[in-house]
């Protein structure tokens, strides 16, 4: 859990208290640490913060737990609030899943769980608890989905398949690093040890996220790819990847 003081380092333009002065008289003020004061009250609190860029206006993600609510497999649920004062993003709130094994953050797309729309005026007490709410009859969606992954076992074709798949996601066409795609499906635990979707999807993933895949040059060199610091990106692979591995157990 972070405290107020490490979130205002991480993260300075949650405690905006004015919008960009580039914004117009029309633009509608929503003041993050409000709402996460709120959220607070309610029993979710902050285990993670992001800014693009270090101003005080910039685009930020944080990520609260409730005890309240049960695991979905392996994972806890988090809602990700996303804002800004500067125009570039407007204020929502979307599922996500903190894996406990590799304690990696997961995006839930909205083709899984829909975002919840919130109004930007009267975000009150009243407005936190119908979110609680929501997230609590989203449970059993995320549950399914999960559990089909869990249950859903590839052979060595599929599982190269997907993983050359996700390379498309990663990076874009005709910019592909030369991988040996058998290094993006080696987990790094023994947890994650097997051929499950879930499993399969969460190596790949943890990967592109935090980097550290050994690839060559096209001079032969071996170098090494960087993690994400992004979260817009983070969060568009984490998706990406989730629909993608849901293909598979449709096949």
């Amino acid at each position: 859990m972070l405290s107020i003081e490490t979130l205002q380092e991480i993260a300075p333009s949650v405690f905006a208290t004015s919008p960009s002065p580039k914004m117009s008289k029309k633009y509608t003020f929503v003041p993050t640490i409000d709402i996460v004061e709120k959220f607070d009250r309610e029993g979710w609190k902050v285990y993670s913060a992001k800014q693009i860029g270090s101003g005080k206006y910039g685009q930020h993600e944080i990520r609260l737990r409730n005890g309240g609510l049960p695991n979905v497999g392996d994972s806890l649920i988090e809602a990700v609030i996303k804002n800004s004062h500067n125009g570039l993003s407007t204020f929502s709130v979307t599922s996500g899943l903190h894996r406990l094994v590799c304690s990696n953050g997961l995006t839930v797309p909205e083709t899984v769980a829909d975002k919840i729309s919130v109004r930007h005026t009267n975000f009150d007490l009243g407005v936190v608890r119908q979110i609680t709410d929501q997230f609590a009859a989203k449970l059993p969606i995320l549950e399914r989905s999960v559990n089909k992954m869990e249950t859903t076992f590839l052979g060595d074709e599929q599982r190269l398949d997907f993983a050359n798949k996700s390379l498309e996601i990663r990076w874009k066409t005709g910019s592909l690093p030369k991988f040996d795609v058998n290094t993006l499906l080696s987990p790094k635990r023994e947890e994650d040890l097997g051929t499950s979707v879930w499993k399969t999807f969460n190596v790949i993933q943890e990967k592109f996220i935090r980097g550290g895949i050994d690839y060559s040059s096209n001079r032969g060199s071996i170098l090494s790819s960087k993690g994400l610091g992004n979260f817009l990106k983070i969060n568009k692979v984490n998706s990406e990847l989730w629909e993608l591995a849901e293909t598979y157990c449709e096949q």
